[in-house]
């Protein structure tokens, strides 16, 4: 036994130093550094070159301040005419970031299951192309989930044991989480459901997730009041989260851009100066939208989450705007209006295609191990799924794409993983032949 447990320990640092090698070659070989600034790159960088802005900067509202303030050694300390190195720089601890996740994603599977499972997501995580290429990113992703994922292992940690200690731990990571993306500022609500039934000590429970929320609140108070100095109202870490409420609650709300948003938000705010619109006046010509036509945002807000799903994300890294997707091509290609060539010509197709298939294993897999886990009692796996239907609700109602759903696949890893344990475990009965008598004796 303790010489499995050596061999599977040495498997694990095996892993994570290919992981760490596969996720540093990939970003080094493949990302040239203009193609590592993605979506809000650009921004986060700007803030970085002038760190001052984290304090006076009226208009640095629409993030946490936490993933600029970690790239500013990289971007304020390491000189301009050398964007490659840069780049390469954060693309490197960005690796080992992310292959500290792929150790806790093991750990979280080790705990809520056994060491069987958590190898299995260990090889899943390490081996995951959306992974490898995300990595390589100047993303807030690429902090927040290494957070998130500490963050999980320790509150399970707390929780199983009761321990105050690690609750408030886990309370001061869920706030540095919180800080690099706001999506995770409510979810203590449905901790305290899980600590309201917790199967020894509910007491004990209940307390520490007050501790834990103390502590998170505690590290969100100063940029919150910063928040409050610079703009004059309570922004809850971004302000951008009522401008994305408003966009959403209206069926164009994502043509809306540039020139086309201050027109528009006229029209529902009625302001004459888009500059002083407040966040309760996006809210209230928000709420105005939707209770005007609720069946038709509620469909919009469910068939937005359903593209989103059904996208891995980093399948368009890397690729031009111009090009076609996988989908739309393989759609045409059923209906007769592609050939076979054009499905083959299709950019990065065999990354891409590995993409999906490692995207709807974690998705299908994961929904079945979730059902087999809840057959065992639900309390003990509750966080995973609580995580990935509070994440899918609130970036539904603000703005919904492969990127904002992409922290919460980890959980899906982890219970694929479990699923496909039982599935070998049961193939495996099936196969070996029965013990006769004989053999009993």
């Amino acid at each position: 036994m303790l010489a499995n447990l050596a061999r599977s320990r040495r498997f694990v640092w095996v892993a994570l130093a290919a992981g760490f090698i596969l996720r540093v070659g990939v970003a080094w070989m493949a990302f040239p550094p203009q193609q590592a600034l993605v979506s809000d790159s650009l921004y986060y960088v700007r803030i970085a070159r002038h760190p001052l802005s984290l304090i006076n900067g009226a208009d640095v509202t629409s993030s946490g301040p936490l993933y600029p303030l970690f790239l500013i050694p990289f971007f304020s300390l390491l000189p301009d005419d050398l964007p490659g190195l840069q780049v390469a720089a954060v693309q490197l601890v960005q690796a080992l970031l992310d292959t500290a996740s792929v150790w806790l994603i093991y750990r979280i599977g080790c705990q809520l299951f056994d060491e069987r499972a958590g190898l299995i997501a260990l090889v899943a995580q390490v081996l995951d192309p959306r992974y490898v290429f995300y990595t390589a990113t100047i993303t807030t992703e690429t902090l927040f989930i290494p957070l998130f994922t500490a963050f999980v292992l320790l509150y399970l940690t707390a929780a199983f044991h009761n321990d105050l200690r690690k609750y408030r731990l886990a309370g001061v990571l869920l706030g540095l989480a919180t800080l690099t993306r706001p999506v995770p500022l409510l979810f203590p609500v449905l901790l305290a459901v899980h600590a309201r039934f917790h199967p020894q000590d509910r007491r004990q429970a209940m307390k520490g997730v007050a501790w834990l929320v103390g502590l998170m609140l505690l590290v969100l108070a100063p940029w919150i009041v910063r928040g409050v100095l610079v703009t004059g109202e309570f922004v809850p870490v971004s302000d951008t989260f009522f401008s994305h409420f408003w966009l959403n609650s209206r069926p164009d709300g994502r043509e809306i851009s540039g020139g086309a948003f201050e027109p528009a938000v006229q029209e529902d705010i009625g302001t004459e100066a888009v500059g002083t619109t407040s966040g309760g006046d996006y809210l209230s010509a928000g709420l105005r939208n939707i209770l005007d036509a609720p069946a038709q945002w509620a469909g919009k807000v469910i068939g937005d989450a359903a593209r989103a799903y059904a996208q891995p994300y980093g399948t368009m890294l890397l690729i031009a705007p111009t090009d076609r997707g996988v989908k739309e091509v393989l759609r045409d290609f059923l209906s007769g209006g592609a050939s076979f060539t054009d499905l083959l010509a299709i950019p990065a197709l065999g990354r891409r295609l590995l993409m999906y298939l490692w995207h709807y294993w974690g998705l299908v897999g994961g929904l079945i191990g979730l059902v087999l886990a809840l057959r065992k009692g639900w309390w003990r796996v509750f966080p995973l799924p609580a995580w990935v239907l509070y994440a899918t609700a609130v970036t539904a109602v603000l703005l919904i794409e492969p990127r904002y759903v992409f922290p919460v696949m980890f959980a899906f890893t982890i219970l694929a993983a479990y699923a496909t344990l039982q599935a070998f475990e049961a193939l495996w009965k099936k196969r070996s032949p029965p013990v006769t008598g004989e053999e009993r004796v």
